[in-house]
């Protein structure tokens, strides 16, 4: 099949199979179907807080597709998956899952590795953390279950990972100059900032409270179409209040807690009539 020119709009459908190489702490694997349900057809599509990108690997590819995040831990390890593969597949063969070799990795300091090394250690940190912590890593174990990675089918699993980024931009700016380089009026901007009273989440310092307006404020001059997920509560319904909202909920599980989170989708355009 052809691929689609850069000149044509094309409307992403839900891509059941997808799936984001890391589970993420507020990550949208639930939410995603209904966020691509809400998509208009575009050019290019900019993921302004990639975190584990669940949308847009749940997502069939769009023209032009842009990824970003400030955590530098994280980009780097995009960006190995995506051009290092083989090399970083490699690290893997003399690791073992445990206690130790967590806490051996999470003292190395990050700036003595190369990038492929830096990019296993998080990979590894990360999915063998209790709730993917982006920060703070815990190690998790337990009687109940398997560890998270499968050290004899890693290649199997993050293969269609390394394929699917082949054509993503991957970018590590601050919202504001990934907002400002990507506008157009034919890009979306799906954002998922972290949530109102979790703003130290995924790292001190990287997102504040006086981000919510200053965010809303920028969003309103833009040209594009966006989507915007956060939590449901006053302060955010009130902050984007021009804008169109959807209120929904979903159901997160972190070890055997069960939960439902009441979040809000915000829009800069009329949303379908189906929603």
């Amino acid at each position: 099949m052809a691929m689609p020119t850069t000149t044509e709009h094309t409307t992403p459908d839900y891509n059941a199979s997808g799936k984001a190489f890391l589970a993420w702490v507020g990550g949208k694997s639930k939410l995603a179907r209904q966020i691509i349900g809400l998509m208009p057809a575009h050019n290019c599509y900019c993921e302004v807080f990639g975190g584990a990108g669940w949308v847009m690997f749940k997502k069939t590819p769009s023209n032009v597709e842009v990824i970003n995040d400030l955590n530098s831990e994280l980009v780097n390890l995009y960006r190995v998956i995506k051009f290092h593969f083989e090399e970083f597949i490699k690290q893997f063969k003399f690791l073992l899952i445990s206690r130790d070799e967590y806490d051996r990795l999470k003292l190395a300091k990050p700036e003595t590795l190369t990038d492929i090394q830096r990019a296993a250690r998080y990979y590894y940190l990360v999915r063998l953390s209790y709730g993917g912590k982006a920060v703070d890593h815990n190690f998790t174990a337990g009687p109940t279950r398997l560890p998270p990675i499968n050290l004899l089918r890693i290649e199997e699993e993050l293969s269609q990972s390394h394929l699917r980024l082949s054509r993503v931009c991957i970018e590590n700016q601050h919202y504001s100059k990934i907002i400002e380089r990507f506008d157009l009026p034919d890009t979306l901007f799906y954002l998922d900032p972290p949530y109102f009273n979790c703003e130290d989440y995924y790292g001190k310092g990287l997102f504040n409270k006086a981000d919510f307006e200053l965010l809303r404020d920028q969003l309103k001059t833009v040209k594009g179409k966006f989507i915007l997920s956060l939590n449901n509560v006053p302060e955010i319904r009130e902050i984007f209040k021009d804008f169109h909202i959807i209120e929904t909920s979903v159901r997160w599980s972190l070890g055997k807690e069960y939960n439902e989170a009441n979040e809000v989708i915000i829009l800069n355009f009329e949303p379908p009539k189906t929603v």
